[in-house]
């Protein structure tokens, strides 16, 4: 890892369990964005963290929770199969974690209050919910499947509170129907920054080699440093 950053593990408290966290930030900024990088149903691997310290590396300081910790069977059942999960609900207890993983981030002190955050697949749609948050500067989804309902949340919840979104999309994707993405960039109009690409889901997970990965990347990168530091 390079030296100029820094990278803890600690655990922390989200309600009614406790979370693995990965923390990276550059050592040289005293107070620095912060990004909450969510992982996808794959779990917390390896190259989610070369994102995290890449995005260190950049000024970030960024918190990688394994969403897993210790109970991964009640948690997959919980946010999938369950109703309130599987609809996305802002009312369920995944998406409290969430809210609480930004508290968390938020009034950590080498956080200068910007946030940021990426959720991708199984974690995308908590994305959704999040962007309604005012402190919430930067929210980037890649390819929801999580939130069947509606455009990624429940038909009877709007999405009025959402200031911004950048979204990536791939053109064909039985996790997330073309329908459920042009509906939402439709709803959000001139507030979404959409993209859709001609290549497989899993953009920085299991399609990280293909070419359009790192354009994905880019421009994912130049959201957060022109909404948290512009």
């Amino acid at each position: 890892m390079d030296k100029k950053i820094a990278h803890e593990i600690r655990r922390v408290d989200v309600g009614q369990r406790e979370l693995h966290l990965e923390v990276y930030y550059p050592r040289e900024i005293s107070r620095a964005p912060g990004i909450l990088l969510l992982h996808e149903v794959y779990g917390l691997k390896n190259w989610y963290r070369k994102d995290a310290a890449d995005l260190a590396e950049r000024g970030f300081l960024v918190y990688l929770p394994d969403l897993y910790s210790g109970e991964a069977i009640k948690y997959c059942i919980r946010a999938i199969i369950l109703t309130a999960g599987r609809k996305n609900r802002s009312s369920s207890s995944t998406n409290q974690e969430v809210h609480k993983l930004l508290d968390i981030l938020g009034n950590d002190l080498r956080c200068s209050g910007q946030l940021g955050m990426l959720g991708a697949c199984l974690s995308g749609g908590f994305v959704l919910q999040m962007a309604k948050r005012k402190d919430m500067l930067a929210p980037v989804v890649y390819h929801h499947s999580l939130g069947t309902e509606g455009v990624g949340i429940p038909n009877k919840e709007n999405l009025d509170d959402i200031r911004c979104l950048q979204g990536h999309w791939a053109s064909k994707d039985i996790f997330c129907p073309p329908r459920r993405r042009d509906e939402l960039i439709e709803a959000l109009g001139d507030r979404v920054e959409a993209y859709t690409y001609d290549m497989p889901h899993g953009f920085r997970s299991r399609s990280r080699k293909h070419p359009l990965s790192n354009v994905v990347w880019q421009r994912t990168v130049d959201f957060f440093e022109r909404e948290l530091k512009g």
